[in-house]
């Protein structure tokens, strides 16, 4: 097997005397779709939270691409090719959809070639039609695909996605699981933190388990699914619809 694009060794991190990570190992492999999964509070969110840069680790390492990035900042960070969309989106609702991908486009991989706006605007249905619209008049699903949008005009090798059906209507949630199944089939590497637990299981190859800031449980999506014992221990489900 060739080694993984991002490895996080023994990752201990937190906020201030708050220690929320108590050590944690997982892969990504180029090409693949891993999921963090766990009840709330678990350190999810910090954990690519320390991958970025914006949480720096207490001890540990998280090597990328072969580049050690444990300390990098977050700007550092995503020039080696690492991009985060965070759970709040942040966009900015005095822009229009393009304005909002602009801003993407002036971050991330200084080595490569980034597509254009409207090359990464027009990947999105939703989009399309509301290029010219401001961020404040658009749909939370329409928000959080052009929070993905933005992204991607980066050319990140590694889309890391923080909670991205959070607060969104089952009909526009499938859309985004479309989404995500997507950009992987288009060469995507994405590590996807996911509360949905269906959702996550059904997008991803590999799953890592949380709890109390460590992993517990790891596997294929399909095994997991299928572990009853696990699903009810660390998620509080009994089947996965």
């Amino acid at each position: 097997m060739t080694d993984p694009l991002l490895s996080v060794r023994d990752l201990v991190s937190g906020y201030g005397a708050t220690r929320v990570l108590q050590g944690i190992d997982l892969d990504v492999h180029q090409g693949a779709v891993v999921a963090l999964i766990g009840r709330n509070g678990v350190g999810k969110t910090t954990t690519l939270r320390t991958i970025l840069g914006t949480v720096t680790p207490t001890s540990g390492s998280v090597t990328f691409d072969g580049q050690d990035v444990t300390t990098l900042s977050a700007e550092r960070t995503a020039q080696a090719g690492i991009a985060l969309v965070p759970e709040e989106r942040r966009i900015f609702p005095g822009l229009t959809v393009r304005e909002n991908v602009r801003i993407g486009r002036l971050g991330g991989r200084r080595d490569a070639d980034k597509p254009t706006v409207d090359d990464v605007v027009d990947e999105f249905e939703n989009l399309r039609r509301h290029r010219d619209s401001r961020g404040s008049s658009l749909s939370g699903g329409e928000q959080q695909m052009l929070a993905i949008a933005r992204a991607l005009v980066a050319a990140p090798e590694l889309l890391m996605l923080d909670e991205p059906t959070e607060g969104l209507a089952p009909t526009i949630v499938q859309q985004v699981r479309r989404k995500i199944a997507e950009l992987n089939r288009e060469g995507s590497t994405v590590l996807l933190v996911e509360q949905n637990v269906g959702v996550a299981l059904d997008v991803a190859d590999y799953v890592y388990i949380l709890a109390k800031g460590r992993v517990v449980h790891e596997g294929t999506a399909a095994s997991v699914a299928e572990n009853d014992a696990v699903l009810d221990r660390y998620l509080g489900v009994s089947t996965v619809e």
